[in-house]
């Protein structure tokens, strides 16, 4: 149902719903972010499953829904010929959350380039981090803004790590600076997805 209202092909969608009955499984806290919503789809797709989790999810979604912003020298030649595209429709995202039946009070959506919304915002304990953003600095942005918030356990979508350079490139780098040591899973040719360290008391657990 949510195909046409998302460009994620199926083995990426089918990979965000498995971590959504991962983390309640898992028991970790928090809610579910979504930073790149488009029309709705891969959101609706977890708010399905998360807003009925027993332990009591909300989901928060942030887009311009202006499209993307435009690409930098790191994000290379190929995207910028591409920053046309991805021009969300918030009428569509409140569609295909009604068509799931999806309650309005668990969904928090935050319209606005991500600078501008972001530093206002509290979201609080994070159990899942989807990053649709594509370009650098975006992808940079949503990683240092939430991954603190991020809980042990839980965990980080990256959508375009293996499409636009520019996402790998700040991913990289991330990781790198922050000296985590992380497992990096393939779900298809871009997508990518990895899990939060425990804390040494869990991981003994």
């Amino acid at each position: 149902m949510v195909r046409g209202y998302t460009a994620l092909l199926p083995l990426r969608l089918a990979s965000l719903h498995k971590l959504c009955r991962e983390i309640d499984t898992l028991s970790v806290p928090g809610d579910v972010v979504e930073c790149g919503v488009y029309n709705g789809g891969s959101a609706a797709l977890m708010a399905s499953v998360c807003t009925r989790s027993p332990l009591n999810r909300s989901v928060w979604l942030f887009d311009s829904f202006e499209g993307l912003p435009e690409p930098t020298e790191k994000d290379g030649d190929k995207a910028r010929a591409c920053g046309w595209w991805c021009h969300g429709d918030l009428s569509k995202v409140r569609t295909i959350f009604q068509k799931l039946g999806v309650p309005e009070s668990c969904i928090h959506i935050v319209k606005g380039w991500f600078q501008d919304t972001f530093p206002s915002v509290r979201t609080g304990d994070i159990a899942l981090l989807h990053i649709d953003a594509d370009w650098y600095e975006s992808v940079k942005l949503c990683l240092e803004r939430f991954y603190d918030s991020v809980q042990p356990g839980g965990f980080v979508v990256i959508d375009d790590y293996g499409h636009w350079e520019g996402c790998k490139k700040a991913t990289d780098e991330f990781l790198r600076n922050r000296s985590l040591d992380v497992t990096l899973t393939r779900v298809d040719y871009t997508g990518r997805y990895f899990q939060k360290p425990l804390k040494p008391a869990q991981a003994q657990m």
